[in-house]
Protein backbone atom coordinates (compact mmCIF):
# COMPACT_ATOMS: atom_id res chain seq x y z
CA UNK A 1 0.00 0.00 0.00
CA UNK A 2 2.76 2.52 0.86
CA UNK A 3 4.85 1.43 -2.01
CA UNK A 4 1.62 2.13 -4.28
CA UNK A 5 0.98 5.57 -2.22
CA UNK A 6 4.35 6.67 -2.91
CA UNK A 7 3.87 5.68 -6.97
CA UNK A 8 0.97 7.62 -7.31
CA UNK A 9 2.63 10.19 -5.02
CA UNK A 10 5.61 10.61 -7.84
CA UNK A 11 2.55 10.38 -10.46
CA UNK A 12 0.81 13.68 -9.40
CA UNK A 13 4.15 16.00 -8.55
CA UNK A 14 4.82 14.83 -12.09
CA UNK A 15 1.26 15.49 -13.39
CA UNK A 16 0.98 19.12 -11.12
CA UNK A 17 4.68 20.59 -12.50
CA UNK A 18 3.82 19.43 -15.55
CA UNK A 19 0.08 21.31 -15.50
CA UNK A 20 1.94 23.98 -14.91
CA UNK A 21 4.52 23.52 -17.59
CA UNK A 22 1.17 22.84 -19.88
CA UNK A 23 -0.79 25.95 -19.26
CA UNK A 24 2.37 28.14 -19.39
CA UNK A 25 3.14 26.75 -23.06
CA UNK A 26 -0.08 26.99 -23.88
CA UNK A 27 -0.32 30.62 -22.76
CA UNK A 28 3.02 31.71 -24.78
CA UNK A 29 1.31 29.30 -28.00
CA UNK A 30 -1.37 31.94 -27.56
CA UNK A 31 0.63 34.55 -27.48
CA UNK A 32 3.30 33.08 -30.15
CA UNK A 33 0.95 31.54 -33.13
CA UNK A 34 -0.81 34.61 -33.81
CA UNK A 35 2.73 37.10 -33.29
CA UNK A 36 4.02 35.01 -36.19
CA UNK A 37 1.36 34.65 -38.54
CA UNK A 38 0.55 38.21 -38.29
CA UNK A 39 4.26 38.79 -38.91
CA UNK A 40 5.19 36.24 -41.26
CA UNK A 41 2.19 36.21 -43.35
CA UNK A 42 -0.14 33.52 -44.14
CA UNK A 43 1.55 32.45 -46.69
CA UNK A 44 5.58 32.04 -45.07
CA UNK A 45 3.95 30.93 -41.98
CA UNK A 46 2.71 27.86 -44.02
CA UNK A 47 5.90 27.64 -44.96
CA UNK A 48 7.20 27.94 -41.49
CA UNK A 49 4.82 25.27 -40.04
CA UNK A 50 5.21 22.93 -42.65
CA UNK A 51 9.06 23.04 -41.79
CA UNK A 52 8.52 22.96 -38.45
CA UNK A 53 6.09 19.42 -39.00
CA UNK A 54 8.11 18.18 -41.23
CA UNK A 55 11.34 18.28 -39.52
CA UNK A 56 10.43 15.88 -36.80
CA UNK A 57 11.55 13.51 -39.22
CA UNK A 58 14.56 13.64 -38.06
CA UNK A 59 13.80 11.99 -35.17
CA UNK A 60 13.29 8.51 -36.77
CA UNK A 61 17.02 8.62 -35.94
CA UNK A 62 16.83 8.37 -32.01
CA UNK A 63 16.26 4.39 -33.77
CA UNK A 64 13.41 4.21 -30.76
CA UNK A 65 16.52 4.26 -28.43
CA UNK A 66 15.26 7.23 -25.77
CA UNK A 67 11.68 5.02 -25.34
CA UNK A 68 14.03 2.21 -24.47
CA UNK A 69 16.52 3.94 -22.34
CA UNK A 70 12.91 4.90 -20.04
CA UNK A 71 12.35 1.58 -19.59
CA UNK A 72 15.52 0.35 -18.69
CA UNK A 73 16.01 3.14 -16.20
CA UNK A 74 12.32 2.53 -14.44
CA UNK A 75 13.55 -1.16 -14.03
CA UNK A 76 16.80 0.18 -12.97
CA UNK A 77 15.64 2.06 -10.48
CA UNK A 78 13.03 -0.66 -9.33
CA UNK A 79 15.64 -2.46 -8.52
CA UNK A 80 18.23 0.04 -6.98
CA UNK A 81 21.01 -0.85 -9.93
CA UNK A 82 22.77 2.54 -10.16
CA UNK A 83 25.68 1.11 -12.57
CA UNK A 84 23.01 -0.70 -14.61
CA UNK A 85 21.82 2.86 -15.04
CA UNK A 86 24.23 4.45 -15.90
CA UNK A 87 25.28 1.80 -18.41
CA UNK A 88 22.53 2.32 -20.61
CA UNK A 89 22.29 6.00 -20.40
CA UNK A 90 26.38 6.27 -21.44
CA UNK A 91 25.19 3.46 -24.61
CA UNK A 92 22.03 5.59 -25.43
CA UNK A 93 24.03 8.93 -25.30
CA UNK A 94 26.97 7.33 -27.70
CA UNK A 95 23.98 6.20 -30.33
CA UNK A 96 22.08 8.99 -30.40
CA UNK A 97 25.44 11.42 -30.51
CA UNK A 98 26.44 9.17 -33.02
CA UNK A 99 23.26 9.07 -35.42
CA UNK A 100 23.01 12.81 -34.98
CA UNK A 101 26.54 13.35 -36.54
CA UNK A 102 25.34 10.86 -39.33
CA UNK A 103 22.43 13.00 -40.25
CA UNK A 104 24.05 16.27 -39.88
CA UNK A 105 26.87 14.98 -42.44
CA UNK A 106 24.17 14.35 -45.16
CA UNK A 107 22.14 17.71 -44.13
CA UNK A 108 24.98 19.26 -45.17
CA UNK A 109 25.26 17.76 -48.59
CA UNK A 110 21.64 17.21 -49.13
CA UNK A 111 19.78 20.15 -48.54
CA UNK A 112 21.30 22.62 -50.65
CA UNK A 113 20.99 20.49 -54.33
CA UNK A 114 16.69 20.34 -52.95
CA UNK A 115 14.59 23.09 -54.35
CA UNK A 116 12.89 23.64 -51.29
CA UNK A 117 10.34 26.43 -52.56
CA UNK A 118 9.13 24.11 -55.58
CA UNK A 119 8.78 21.79 -53.14
CA UNK A 120 6.63 23.53 -51.25
CA UNK A 121 4.96 25.46 -53.64
CA UNK A 122 5.78 28.82 -52.37
CA UNK A 123 5.07 31.61 -54.40
CA UNK A 124 7.31 34.34 -55.79
CA UNK A 125 6.96 36.45 -52.87
CA UNK A 126 9.04 34.10 -51.05
CA UNK A 127 12.63 34.16 -50.77
CA UNK A 128 14.05 30.96 -51.88
CA UNK A 129 16.95 31.36 -49.93
CA UNK A 130 14.90 32.19 -47.23
CA UNK A 131 12.76 28.45 -47.48
CA UNK A 132 16.19 26.51 -47.55
CA UNK A 133 17.97 28.48 -44.89
CA UNK A 134 15.02 27.73 -42.64
CA UNK A 135 14.95 24.02 -43.48
CA UNK A 136 18.47 24.38 -42.87
CA UNK A 137 18.03 25.84 -39.49
CA UNK A 138 15.67 23.44 -38.28
CA UNK A 139 16.89 20.43 -38.66
CA UNK A 140 20.06 21.67 -37.03
CA UNK A 141 18.29 21.81 -33.94
CA UNK A 142 16.22 18.72 -34.35
CA UNK A 143 19.59 16.93 -34.48
CA UNK A 144 21.40 18.44 -31.72
CA UNK A 145 17.76 17.89 -29.76
CA UNK A 146 18.52 13.80 -30.40
CA UNK A 147 20.59 13.54 -27.71
CA UNK A 148 19.54 16.02 -25.73
CA UNK A 149 16.53 14.73 -25.54
CA UNK A 150 17.52 11.83 -23.65
CA UNK A 151 17.38 14.34 -20.12
CA UNK A 152 13.83 14.20 -19.92
CA UNK A 153 13.72 10.32 -20.78
CA UNK A 154 16.11 9.56 -17.57
CA UNK A 155 14.20 11.75 -15.30
CA UNK A 156 11.38 9.70 -16.10
CA UNK A 157 12.69 6.62 -15.39
CA UNK A 158 13.63 7.53 -12.05
CA UNK A 159 9.97 9.57 -11.99
CA UNK A 160 10.85 13.01 -11.49
CA UNK A 161 9.65 14.14 -14.37
CA UNK A 162 8.97 17.47 -12.42
CA UNK A 163 13.00 18.30 -13.29
CA UNK A 164 12.32 17.97 -16.74
CA UNK A 165 9.05 19.72 -16.95
CA UNK A 166 10.97 22.85 -14.76
CA UNK A 167 13.46 22.79 -17.86
CA UNK A 168 10.35 22.92 -20.35
CA UNK A 169 8.94 25.66 -18.64
CA UNK A 170 12.18 28.08 -18.95
CA UNK A 171 12.69 27.17 -22.40
CA UNK A 172 9.70 28.48 -23.50
CA UNK A 173 10.10 31.41 -21.84
CA UNK A 174 13.12 31.84 -23.86
CA UNK A 175 11.50 30.75 -26.84
CA UNK A 176 8.48 33.19 -26.59
CA UNK A 177 11.39 35.96 -25.56
CA UNK A 178 13.64 34.97 -28.80
CA UNK A 179 10.43 35.29 -30.86
CA UNK A 180 9.24 38.62 -29.58
CA UNK A 181 12.74 40.41 -30.59
CA UNK A 182 13.09 38.48 -33.78
CA UNK A 183 9.71 40.31 -34.48
CA UNK A 184 10.81 43.36 -32.63
CA UNK A 185 14.11 43.58 -34.63
CA UNK A 186 12.67 42.42 -37.95
CA UNK A 187 14.71 39.54 -38.48
CA UNK A 188 14.80 36.66 -41.26
CA UNK A 189 11.92 33.61 -40.89
CA UNK A 190 15.10 31.73 -40.84
CA UNK A 191 16.65 33.50 -37.82
CA UNK A 192 13.18 33.80 -35.98
CA UNK A 193 13.21 30.27 -36.44
CA UNK A 194 16.35 29.65 -33.90
CA UNK A 195 15.38 32.50 -31.78
CA UNK A 196 11.97 31.01 -30.68
CA UNK A 197 12.85 27.37 -31.27
CA UNK A 198 16.35 26.74 -30.04
CA UNK A 199 16.21 27.78 -26.39
CA UNK A 200 14.19 24.35 -25.53
CA UNK A 201 17.08 22.34 -26.52
CA UNK A 202 19.46 24.05 -25.26
CA UNK A 203 17.67 23.72 -21.70
CA UNK A 204 17.26 20.39 -22.26
CA UNK A 205 21.03 20.30 -22.79
CA UNK A 206 21.74 21.89 -19.11
CA UNK A 207 19.10 19.51 -17.48
CA UNK A 208 21.20 16.20 -18.71
CA UNK A 209 24.49 18.14 -17.80
CA UNK A 210 22.76 19.06 -14.08
CA UNK A 211 21.57 15.62 -13.97
CA UNK A 212 24.71 13.73 -14.84
CA UNK A 213 27.17 15.61 -12.86
CA UNK A 214 25.10 16.86 -9.88
CA UNK A 215 21.87 15.38 -9.32
CA UNK A 216 23.06 11.39 -10.05
CA UNK A 217 26.62 11.28 -10.45
CA UNK A 218 26.38 7.77 -11.01
CA UNK A 219 25.05 8.35 -13.99
CA UNK A 220 28.26 10.35 -15.30
CA UNK A 221 29.09 8.45 -19.16
CA UNK A 222 32.15 6.40 -19.21
CA UNK A 223 34.42 4.74 -22.14
CA UNK A 224 34.50 1.43 -19.88
CA UNK A 225 30.66 0.98 -19.77
CA UNK A 226 30.06 1.21 -23.42
CA UNK A 227 29.77 -2.08 -24.33
CA UNK A 228 27.69 -4.42 -27.22
CA UNK A 229 25.38 -6.42 -24.90
CA UNK A 230 23.61 -2.69 -23.97
CA UNK A 231 23.92 -1.42 -27.58
CA UNK A 232 22.10 -4.65 -29.00
CA UNK A 233 19.66 -4.56 -26.33
CA UNK A 234 18.83 -0.63 -26.85
CA UNK A 235 18.72 -1.18 -31.06
CA UNK A 236 16.49 -4.80 -30.59
CA UNK A 237 13.91 -3.61 -28.45
CA UNK A 238 13.95 0.11 -29.64
CA UNK A 239 13.35 -1.16 -32.64
CA UNK A 240 9.71 -1.50 -32.03
CA UNK A 241 9.86 2.49 -30.92
CA UNK A 242 11.14 3.37 -34.12
CA UNK A 243 8.51 1.85 -36.35
CA UNK A 244 5.54 3.47 -34.38
CA UNK A 245 7.50 6.79 -34.44
CA UNK A 246 8.16 6.00 -38.20
CA UNK A 247 4.17 5.72 -38.14
CA UNK A 248 3.55 8.72 -36.13
CA UNK A 249 5.88 10.80 -38.49
CA UNK A 250 4.48 9.33 -41.00
CA UNK A 251 0.91 10.36 -40.54
CA UNK A 252 1.09 13.48 -38.40
CA UNK A 253 4.10 15.49 -40.21
CA UNK A 254 3.21 14.65 -43.67
CA UNK A 255 -0.14 16.17 -43.59
CA UNK A 256 0.87 19.79 -43.72
CA UNK A 257 3.58 18.62 -46.81
CA UNK A 258 0.70 17.15 -48.18
CA UNK A 259 -1.44 20.03 -47.97
CA UNK A 260 1.15 21.88 -48.95
CA UNK A 261 1.85 20.58 -52.05
CA UNK A 262 -0.90 20.01 -53.46
CA UNK A 263 -3.78 22.96 -52.33
CA UNK A 264 -0.54 25.58 -51.81
CA UNK A 265 0.97 27.30 -48.56
CA UNK A 266 -1.66 29.30 -47.55
CA UNK A 267 -3.62 26.73 -47.18
CA UNK A 268 -1.38 24.86 -44.66
CA UNK A 269 -2.56 27.73 -41.74
CA UNK A 270 -5.84 26.89 -40.92
CA UNK A 271 -5.14 23.28 -41.19
CA UNK A 272 -2.03 23.33 -38.85
CA UNK A 273 -4.23 25.89 -36.57
CA UNK A 274 -7.42 24.06 -36.13
CA UNK A 275 -5.02 20.69 -35.37
CA UNK A 276 -3.10 22.94 -32.83
CA UNK A 277 -6.76 24.23 -30.91
CA UNK A 278 -8.36 20.19 -31.18
CA UNK A 279 -4.83 19.25 -29.94
CA UNK A 280 -5.45 20.66 -26.52
CA UNK A 281 -8.33 18.28 -26.28
CA UNK A 282 -5.10 15.94 -24.86
CA UNK A 283 -3.81 18.15 -22.64
CA UNK A 284 -3.90 16.50 -19.20
CA UNK A 285 -4.16 13.05 -20.71
CA UNK A 286 -0.46 14.54 -22.13
CA UNK A 287 1.12 15.40 -18.47
CA UNK A 288 -0.62 11.88 -17.34
CA UNK A 289 1.23 9.59 -19.52
CA UNK A 290 4.63 10.89 -19.34
CA UNK A 291 4.14 9.94 -15.23
CA UNK A 292 2.28 6.77 -16.05
CA UNK A 293 4.58 5.35 -18.44
CA UNK A 294 7.57 5.05 -15.84
CA UNK A 295 5.37 4.09 -13.02
CA UNK A 296 3.35 1.22 -15.04
CA UNK A 297 6.99 -0.19 -15.79
CA UNK A 298 8.45 -0.05 -12.50
CA UNK A 299 5.45 -1.76 -11.04
CA UNK A 300 5.71 -4.36 -13.70
CA UNK A 301 9.12 -4.59 -12.91
CA UNK A 302 7.91 -5.31 -9.08
CA UNK A 303 4.67 -7.56 -10.52
CA UNK A 304 2.66 -5.20 -9.02
CA UNK A 305 0.28 -5.81 -11.56
CA UNK A 306 -2.86 -5.19 -9.67
CA UNK A 307 -1.85 -1.01 -9.20
CA UNK A 308 -1.54 -2.16 -13.18
CA UNK A 309 -5.02 -2.93 -13.86
CA UNK A 310 -6.58 -0.47 -11.28
CA UNK A 311 -4.74 2.57 -12.70
CA UNK A 312 -5.17 1.26 -16.02
CA UNK A 313 -9.31 1.61 -15.75
CA UNK A 314 -9.08 4.54 -14.34
CA UNK A 315 -7.22 6.21 -16.67
CA UNK A 316 -9.77 5.27 -19.61
CA UNK A 317 -12.68 5.99 -18.02
CA UNK A 318 -10.91 9.59 -17.05
CA UNK A 319 -9.32 10.20 -20.65
CA UNK A 320 -12.53 9.19 -22.89
CA UNK A 321 -15.01 11.44 -20.09
CA UNK A 322 -12.60 14.53 -20.86
CA UNK A 323 -12.24 13.89 -24.60
CA UNK A 324 -15.88 13.51 -25.30
CA UNK A 325 -16.71 17.31 -23.29
CA UNK A 326 -13.93 18.97 -24.73
CA UNK A 327 -14.99 18.23 -28.30
CA UNK A 328 -18.53 19.28 -27.61
CA UNK A 329 -16.81 22.73 -26.96
CA UNK A 330 -14.72 22.84 -29.66
CA UNK A 331 -17.93 21.70 -31.84
CA UNK A 332 -19.66 24.62 -30.59
CA UNK A 333 -16.79 27.19 -29.87
CA UNK A 334 -13.81 25.93 -32.10
CA UNK A 335 -14.47 27.85 -35.27
CA UNK A 336 -14.85 31.28 -33.21
CA UNK A 337 -12.12 31.11 -30.94
CA UNK A 338 -9.74 29.99 -33.66
CA UNK A 339 -11.26 33.61 -35.37
CA UNK A 340 -9.86 35.49 -32.09
CA UNK A 341 -6.87 33.32 -31.86
CA UNK A 342 -5.28 33.78 -35.22
CA UNK A 343 -7.74 35.79 -37.38
CA UNK A 344 -9.97 35.26 -40.37
CA UNK A 345 -7.34 33.28 -42.42
CA UNK A 346 -6.77 30.63 -39.87
CA UNK A 347 -10.50 29.79 -39.84
CA UNK A 348 -11.14 26.16 -40.95
CA UNK A 349 -14.39 24.86 -42.75
CA UNK A 350 -16.78 22.91 -40.30
CA UNK A 351 -16.28 19.78 -41.99
CA UNK A 352 -12.39 20.14 -41.09
CA UNK A 353 -13.10 21.19 -37.65
CA UNK A 354 -15.64 17.98 -37.20
CA UNK A 355 -13.25 15.56 -38.46
CA UNK A 356 -10.59 17.02 -36.24
CA UNK A 357 -12.62 16.59 -33.29
CA UNK A 358 -13.46 13.04 -34.35
CA UNK A 359 -9.77 12.01 -34.61
CA UNK A 360 -9.27 13.77 -30.93
CA UNK A 361 -11.78 11.02 -29.68
CA UNK A 362 -10.03 7.87 -31.52
CA UNK A 363 -6.54 9.11 -30.20
CA UNK A 364 -7.28 9.20 -27.10
CA UNK A 365 -8.52 5.72 -26.67
CA UNK A 366 -5.77 4.70 -28.47
CA UNK A 367 -3.41 6.66 -26.00
CA UNK A 368 -4.31 5.12 -23.13
CA UNK A 369 -3.57 1.42 -24.81
CA UNK A 370 -0.14 2.77 -26.44
CA UNK A 371 0.49 3.64 -23.17
CA UNK A 372 0.47 0.30 -21.13
CA UNK A 373 2.11 -1.71 -24.20
CA UNK A 374 5.30 0.94 -24.41
CA UNK A 375 5.73 0.77 -20.25
CA UNK A 376 5.55 -3.38 -20.76
CA UNK A 377 7.66 -3.15 -24.02
CA UNK A 378 4.89 -5.27 -25.64
CA UNK A 379 4.96 -3.28 -29.15
CA UNK A 380 6.14 -5.71 -31.56
CA UNK A 381 2.16 -6.05 -32.81
CA UNK A 382 1.18 -2.75 -32.51
CA UNK A 383 4.77 -1.27 -34.66
CA UNK A 384 3.75 -3.88 -37.58
CA UNK A 385 0.46 -2.83 -37.54
CA UNK A 386 1.17 1.19 -37.16
CA UNK A 387 3.06 1.21 -40.10
CA UNK A 388 0.61 -0.26 -42.23
CA UNK A 389 -2.00 2.37 -41.02
CA UNK A 390 0.48 4.95 -41.43
CA UNK A 391 0.77 3.51 -45.24
CA UNK A 392 -3.11 3.31 -45.89
CA UNK A 393 -3.27 6.67 -44.57
CA UNK A 394 -1.00 8.67 -47.03
CA UNK A 395 -2.28 6.78 -49.58
CA UNK A 396 -5.41 7.74 -48.70
CA UNK A 397 -5.26 11.40 -48.06
CA UNK A 398 -2.76 11.86 -51.55
CA UNK A 399 -6.04 10.38 -53.34
CA UNK A 400 -8.81 12.51 -51.15
CA UNK A 401 -6.57 15.48 -50.90
CA UNK A 402 -7.40 16.21 -54.94
CA UNK A 403 -11.37 15.35 -54.34
CA UNK A 404 -12.22 17.15 -51.34
CA UNK A 405 -9.57 19.09 -50.58
CA UNK A 406 -7.78 19.09 -46.52
CA UNK A 407 -10.86 17.34 -45.35
CA UNK A 408 -9.47 14.31 -47.31
CA UNK A 409 -5.67 14.64 -45.34
CA UNK A 410 -7.65 14.43 -41.77
CA UNK A 411 -9.95 11.40 -43.21
CA UNK A 412 -7.44 9.77 -44.15
CA UNK A 413 -6.15 9.49 -40.98
CA UNK A 414 -8.95 8.53 -39.71
CA UNK A 415 -10.26 5.93 -42.16
CA UNK A 416 -6.45 4.09 -41.78
CA UNK A 417 -6.56 4.05 -37.72
CA UNK A 418 -9.81 2.60 -37.41
CA UNK A 419 -10.12 -0.44 -40.01
CA UNK A 420 -6.14 -1.13 -39.38
CA UNK A 421 -4.85 -0.18 -35.87
CA UNK A 422 -7.76 0.36 -33.01
CA UNK A 423 -9.26 -3.51 -33.13
CA UNK A 424 -6.03 -5.35 -33.17
CA UNK A 425 -4.43 -3.01 -29.95
CA UNK A 426 -7.66 -3.64 -27.77
CA UNK A 427 -7.36 -7.32 -28.52
CA UNK A 428 -3.18 -7.43 -27.35
CA UNK A 429 -4.15 -5.04 -24.76
CA UNK A 430 -7.41 -7.91 -23.20
CA UNK A 431 -4.85 -10.53 -23.65
CA UNK A 432 -2.13 -9.24 -21.19
CA UNK A 433 -5.26 -9.14 -18.92
CA UNK A 434 -6.24 -12.45 -19.21
CA UNK A 435 -2.38 -13.96 -18.96
CA UNK A 436 0.45 -11.37 -17.70
CA UNK A 437 -0.93 -8.99 -15.68
CA UNK A 438 -3.78 -11.17 -13.98
CA UNK A 439 -3.28 -10.44 -10.45
CA UNK A 440 -3.44 -14.18 -9.42
CA UNK A 441 -0.60 -15.37 -11.82
CA UNK A 442 3.15 -16.13 -10.85
CA UNK A 443 5.43 -12.92 -12.03
CA UNK A 444 6.20 -12.52 -15.50
CA UNK A 445 9.95 -12.16 -16.87
CA UNK A 446 10.99 -9.10 -18.33
CA UNK A 447 11.71 -9.11 -22.00
CA UNK A 448 15.49 -8.81 -22.07
CA UNK A 449 15.72 -11.22 -18.99
CA UNK A 450 13.18 -13.76 -21.38
CA UNK A 451 16.06 -13.24 -24.39
CA UNK A 452 19.29 -13.59 -21.91
CA UNK A 453 17.43 -16.80 -20.40
CA UNK A 454 16.54 -17.90 -23.98
CA UNK A 455 20.43 -17.57 -24.87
Amino acid sequence: MNLASSRYGRMVKAVCSGGFARVLSSAIALISLPLAVRYLGAERYGVWATVTTTAVWINLLDLGIANTLTNQISRAYALGDQEDAARYLTNALALSSGMAALGGSAAAWLIPRIDWARLLNVSAKVSAAEVTNTVAVAVFLMLMALPCNLASKVLAGYQELHRSNYAACAGAVANLCGLALGVALHVSMPALFVMSAGCLTFANLVTLIVVMAFQKPWLMPRLSLIERGPIAELLSSGSSFFLIQVAAVVVFSSDNLVVSHYLGASEVTPYSVTWRMVGFVALLPALVFPALWPAYAEAYAKHDYGWIRRTFAMTMTGTVALHALCVSVLLLFGRGLIRLWAGAAAVPGWPLLLAMCLWALISGFMTVESCLLAALNRTRAQALLSIVAAGVNVALSLLWVRQIGSLGVIAGTIVSYVVVLIVPQTLIVRSLWRNELAESRVPAAWPSEISSQAG
